[in-house]
């Protein structure tokens, strides 16, 4: 991953505010991997995304996380610390060389023998979450990502079968196995609440949590940027280039 630059970041957030969820997470990821090519960062999948999400919230803001949610059951505040370490399941991957051809690992197939049926398919990717947005019914989404992911079903006699064919216990059993495969793309963080004992798991979803943060990063730059073109005429690639307890200095300056 390379470092990413205030420039590139503060393009990636101009873009992800007119973006959904999905293409803001790859517009995000460009920013650590600018020599990918858009199709390839958004074929590896969710889990591997997420995972290189984590590790460049970790280059821009360090690694110790800190979240807040409120118990479900008495509506406590509850705040908790996390390091970037602890909420990478495995270890990032170099993505896919789509130029060569090698556009699908073969980590991420899965072949599954449930019922009569012997199912082949891939874990999901960003492309597959973009084709479901804007999908409520968190039924019809699953269908529609299995069905996408679906490489080929048979029979045990080797009889070809189509997605409709298959039935809900086979779905379930492509969903679970596609959780084990990939158990990034559903991180679920357990908490007990002090106040009244009540546990429950959160999934954790860096793609918000770092959107988030960038968001409020990018608030405080523009206003220094702002602040300190106002006051000494300098432009905003200038202000930019600087290095950041250099432009602090300058901005406690110009606010005397």
């Amino acid at each position: 991953m390379h470092d990413p630059t205030e420039l590139r970041l503060l393009d990636a957030w101009e873009k992800g505010l007119l973006q959904q969820a999905v293409n803001r997470a790859l517009s995000l990821l460009k920013v650590g991997y600018p020599e990918q090519s858009m199709k390839t960062l958004a074929g590896i999948t969710i889990g591997e995304r997420d995972a290189r999400l984590l590790m460049l919230r970790q280059a821009l803001f360090g690694f110790r996380m800190t979240s807040t949610t409120k118990c479900p059951a008495c509506s406590e505040r509850l705040e908790w610390e996390s390091n970037v370490s602890d909420l990478l399941v495995r270890q990032v991957d170099p993505p896919p060389d789509c130029a060569s051809g090698a556009s699908q690992r073969a980590a991420d197939l899965l072949e599954i023998t449930v019922e009569k049926y012997r199912i082949k398919c891939r874990l999901p990717n960003s492309d597959d979450l973009f084709f479901s947005a804007g999908q409520t019914d968190a039924r019809v989404m699953r269908k529609q990502l299995i069905e996408r992911c679906l490489i080929e079903a048979t029979t045990e006699d080797g009889e070809s079968m189509s997605f409709d064919q298959l039935s809900e216990t086979a779905l379930q059993a492509v969903v679970e196995e596609m959780e084990t495969a990939d158990p990034q793309a559903n991180l679920q963080i357990d908490l007990s609440c002090p106040a009244c004992g009540h546990c429950w798991a959160v999934v954790f979803d860096i793609v918000s949590y770092l959107w988030a943060e960038i968001d409020a990063w990018a608030q405080r730059m523009l206003r220094t940027v702002h602040l300190l073109a106002k006051r000494y005429g300098w432009r905003e690639a200038d202000i930019l280039a600087m290095s950041p307890m250099r432009r602090q200095i300058y901005l406690e300056m110009a606010r005397q």
